[in-house]
């Protein structure tokens, strides 16, 4: 698994108690919790994980301008181009809609 990914896994183990993300599965394997268990917290993880890659995805989403020069906006939107207003919404990216249900 990614570095960055099992780091977001180890966090999340941490808040539900547990050391890191491995103790959290081997408590799984010994089966000390159940499939359903098992599956809410692997799936609220994997959201976690969504999340943030939604967030770098719109922080670096480039838009072209009326210059044709693609540039990061992190301030912006949407922009102008020309008599056509063509728009971005960051926030269909990090919309909690998308994460795995």
């Amino acid at each position: 698994m990614h570095k960055e990914k099992q780091e977001i896994f180890d966090k999340y183990a941490k808040e539900k108690g547990f050391k890191d993300w491995e103790a959290l599965q081997f408590q799984y394997c010994t089966l000390s919790m159940t499939d359903d268990e098992f599956n809410f917290f692997m799936f609220e993880a994997c959201d976690l994980v969504q999340a943030e890659q939604q967030e770098r995805i719109a922080e670096n989403t480039k838009m072209k301008y009326h210059d044709g020069v693609s540039k990061v906006a992190h301030q912006f939107t949407y922009f102008q181009n020309g008599g056509d207003n063509i728009q971005i919404d960051k926030d269909t990216i990090i919309n909690p809609e998308n994460n795995i249900q």
